[in-house]
């Protein structure tokens, strides 16, 4: 199918009957939903549809839990679900149809606070071999192996940050220098990962730096010849050596980058995510600066959308990171902007994930908070701000009640990301807290790859609080929302018999579920509208390699997607549907 993808305004009054005409409808297993006109033959040949999926388990999340066989796609709207004779039958010629063969579909999922666009500029994903979803040490290699095929010789290939633990292989460990030059023997290569200190480089990476025995930073083996590691000195120097070739990239390597990781998130199963942002952790002042101004950070990602190719829905937010940060920072990001301004697939959120440093004590300062909250509640601005500790969050939410009492927020979409304080935070009071002040929160997958201080995602999804399953990925955090699912249902980490989220803060695999789709429309700014697979909802959607409910509990985190819909159109296939991926 073309692409199609500039967004087409529904009018709000088909809108309302739409949801008047499905409200009453019985949507349980195998049941008809859709427009009733359709049912004639004389409507259904004016108005077909243009995909319709059957033979297949579509769980549709909606307040039934509803399993259907089919389901129906005109233009980005989904238009009919049930049986398959009864959707099958809305089809004619020039229809596309697909048969499941019995796979189980799911509505596409949604990172509440994915780091994404910066993956087009100085953590270009083209050239990042990333391990997050590898658990076997050969695939990690032959990772970094097909990378390399794909770059030219001589350009760096890396992995900033710790989103993988070089304990989740099967042989543990990072990989060494003989295997890196193995791997890529023609591209200075530098791996970074939770577990290991500094970074690892192959022989060409320290002849690129001139980097030697006697080098500051640089490890020796017991025979005094380097290993690969990089501490020190030596490990600044490559971060900024690398920092610097990325910085040359061209508008069209960016875009090229984008597209790569959009992408790899649609085979993940991912369709739409909220950006809190990026930094540049190769900034020569050794501050990590916000990348998301000036010379890098929203091209690639508007070129994709100005084109039409966006395969992913985006909200994205101005943050205020290193050496510009505070009221002036605020100010700078909102001076040509407004929030809420976009459309389905790219939308300005508002400000956020950073605006100041943390004291000492865990609080923000108070006088410059409570300037920057009422400057950006008397304009009406979209805010998100990090709350780790329960501290943070305590004295943050007494800030913003404050701010509230003189400019109301409660329509204004804030929200607090990812609290990793442990089961005992936030608590009850803090969640209804943030309820009362029509916030929401977003829970993060952070800790996945070992840690301490795991979020209590049961009294989030039961708080009735607005929340929202996020990563923060990347760099910090494993970036496949399926490791997110695994995570939150099995409490494990990547270090083997390392318990993250203690049982009775985990959530079953439909919570789980419902916490990565159906409530996330409000953090996408698309309330009712994304989220479930119903009549009159935006046709997101995924079909899995393998069934979500009963595949083993730890195959949950490698789950694929071989067909992946945003819009209405199929913009990743793999595997038996490999012939309809353009």
């Amino acid at each position: 199918m073309a692409h199609r993808r500039w967004p087409r305004m529904r009018p709000v009054l088909a809108a309302a009957l739409a949801a008047a005409l499905t409200a009453g409808m019985a949507v349980a297993t195998g049941a008809y939903s859709g427009w009733p006109g359709w049912r004639s033959g004389a409507d259904r040949a004016s108005a077909a549809p243009d995909l319709v999926l059957y033979n297949g388990k579509i769980s549709t999340v909606d307040s039934r839990n509803s399993t259907v066989e089919a389901i129906a796609i005109r233009g980005d709207e989904i238009v009919a679900t049930g049986r398959n004779g009864r959707v099958r039958a809305l089809a004619k010629k020039g229809t596309q149809s697909i048969n499941l063969h019995g796979r189980r579909v799911l509505p596409g999922l949604i990172d509440g606070h994915l780091h994404g666009i910066r993956m087009g500029s100085y953590f270009c994903f083209s050239r990042s071999p990333r391990f997050d979803p590898i658990y076997a040490r050969a695939q990690a290699i032959a990772n970094v192996a097909q990378k390399a095929s794909q770059t030219p010789a001589g350009k760096w290939l890396f992995q900033i940050g710790g989103g993988w633990n070089v304990a989740q292989f099967d042989e543990p460990g990072m990989l060494t220098k003989a295997e890196l030059d193995g791997a890529a023997p023609n591209h200075p290569t530098y791996l970074q990962g939770t577990g290991f200190t500094g970074g690892q480089v192959n022989s060409l990476g320290l002849r690129v730096l001139a980097l030697g025995p006697g080098s500051p930073g640089v490890v020796l083996d017991p025979n005094g010849q380097p290993t690969g590691q990089l501490t020190g000195a030596a490990n600044t120097l490559a971060i900024r050596t690398i920092g610097q070739e990325l910085f040359d990239l061209t508008f069209d390597e960016q875009e090229a980058c984008t597209r790569d990781f959009i992408r790899e998130l649609n085979r993940r199963g991912l369709t739409a995510w909220d950006d809190p942002g990026g930094n540049n952790p190769f900034s020569p002042t050794g501050i990590p600066d916000a990348i998301l101004r000036d010379d890098h950070g929203y091209q690639a990602v508007n070129r994709l959308h100005r084109k039409g190719e966006l395969d992913a829905r985006i909200r994205f937010n101005f943050s205020c990171f290193g050496t510009i940060i505070g009221m002036p920072c605020v100010k700078e990001s909102t001076t040509n902007a407004i929030s809420e301004v976009g459309d389905d697939n790219l939308r300005i959120g508002g400000i956020g994930e950073e605006v100041l440093a943390l004291q000492p004590d865990g609080t923000y300062p108070e006088a410059e908070y409570m300037d920057i909250l009422r400057f950006l509640a008397s304009n009406e601005w979209s805010f998100e701000h990090h709350a780790t500790a329960g501290t943070t969050q305590h004295s943050m939410l007494d800030m913003w009640d404050e701010v509230n009492q003189e400019f109301p927020i409660t329509d204004l979409r804030w929200r607090m990301l990812h609290p990793g304080d442990g089961p005992a935070e936030p608590n009850d009071e803090t969640l209804a807290h943030l309820k009362e002040l029509g916030a929401g929160i977003i829970p993060t997958d952070t800790l996945a790859k070992g840690g301490t201080g795991h979020p209590p995602f049961r009294r989030i999804y039961e708080s009735g609080t607005e929340a929202c399953l996020g990563t923060d990925a990347l760099n910090v955090s494993p970036y496949p929302p399926f490791v997110n699912l695994w995570y939150t249902v099995s409490g494990k980490t990547y270090v083997p018999g390392q318990e993250g989220v203690v049982p009775e803060q985990r959530l079953t695999r439909l919570e789980a579920l419902r916490m990565a789709t159906e409530r996330c429309d409000w953090f996408m700014s698309l309330d009712g509208r994304v989220g479930t697979l119903e009549v009159g909802k935006l046709a997101d959607l995924i079909v899995l390699n393998r069934d979500y409910f009963r595949v083993p509990e730890d195959d949950i985190r490698s789950l694929t997607s071989l067909l992946t819909v945003v819009d209405g159109e199929i913009v990743f296939a793999d595997g038996e549907y490999t012939r309809l991926d353009d």
